[in-house]
């Protein structure tokens, strides 16, 4: 019994110590974390998630994020999905980017399988407005297929009140 009495009161006398003592570590750790993250110029917005239509019960999905660079480039970033569609099936992630002269170009990112996701990165000059659509890709017919709506994820505020 004393044994156990011996090992019950080293065990309490333990737990004190770490009890008292991990505040204590955490401290400067924490302090430390609460540096800025970076020093860049320009904030992401976060977009998505956006959805294809079914496809029995599949839909491809896209979620990313827009920023300005320090040189008014426009980059839009982010996964593409394609969980649980046929093998013929692909999800595909349309962009539009628009001019302030009304000319539009177009990326896309494509992702088929149904593991992980694909990663996209676009760079675009001058755009005043950028939509995305999520659609499937059909490799038998070679074209887009059961498409979501066009979202804006990306407008420049007019000065039209001038």
């Amino acid at each position: 019994m004393r044994r156990s009495i011996t090992k019950l009161l080293g065990l309490a006398a333990a737990t004190a110590v770490i009890a008292i003592g991990v505040p204590a570590l955490a401290t400067p750790a924490s302090a430390s974390t609460a540096a800025p993250a970076s020093a860049s110029s320009y904030d992401e917005e976060p977009w998505g998630y956006y959805y294809s239509k079914y496809y029995d019960d599949s839909r491809a999905r896209a979620r990313g994020s827009v920023s300005l660079d320090d040189d008014d480039r426009l980059h839009v970033r982010g996964r593409l999905y394609d969980k649980y569609s046929p093998n013929w099936l692909c999800g595909y992630a349309q962009f539009k980017f628009e001019t302030h002269d009304g000319d539009e170009n177009y990326s896309w990112a494509r992702k088929c399988g149904t593991s992980g996701y694909q990663n996209f990165h676009y760079v675009a000059d001058d755009i005043d407005n950028l939509q995305v659509r999520v659609c499937y890709w059909d490799k038998h017919d070679a074209k887009k297929t059961l498409c979501g709506k066009w979202r804006y994820i990306y407008e420049v505020e007019s000065d039209d009140d001038e």
